[in-house]
C-alpha cells in the first residue's frame, strides 16, 4: 500500500501553507503600513518646508518693496531739490537711447 498517512500529511502541508500565507500577509501589511507612514512623513516634511519657503519669500518681497519705496522717495527728493539737473539727466538719457536704439 502507498502511504496511509497521506491525507494527514496533505492536511498538515495545507495548514503549513496557510500559516505561511498568513505570516506573509501580516508582513506585507506591516511593510505597507511602514511605507505609508514614510510617505505621510515625507509629505508632511515637504509641506512644512514649502510653507517655510513661502514665508521667507514673503519676507524677502516685503523687504524688497520697502527698499524700492525708500529709493523712490530718495529719488523724488533729489529731483525736488535739483529739478534742472533731473531734467538735463532725463534729456541726456533720452538722447542716448534715441541715438543707439533707433
Amino acid at each position: 500500500m502507498a502511504n496511509s498517512n497521506f491525507p494527514e500529511k496533505a492536511d498538515e502541508l495545507a495548514d503549513n501553507i496557510s500559516q505561511k500565507g498568513h505570516e506573509a500577509g501580516a508582513k506585507t501589511r506591516s511593510a505597507g503600513a511602514q511605507a505609508g507612514d514614510s510617505v505621510s512623513s515625507a509629505a508632511d516634511e515637504g509641506a512644512r518646508r514649502l510653507k517655510d519657503a513661502a514665508r521667507r519669500g514673503g519676507h524677502a518681497y516685503d523687504e524688497a518693496m520697502d527698499d524700492l519705496s525708500a529709493r523712490r522717495a530718495s529719488l523724488e527728493e533729489t529731483i525736488r531739490q535739483n529739478p534742472l539737473g533731473a531734467a538735463a539727466g532725463a534729456l541726456l538719457v533720452g538722447f542716448v537711447l534715441g541715438r543707439f536704439v533707433l
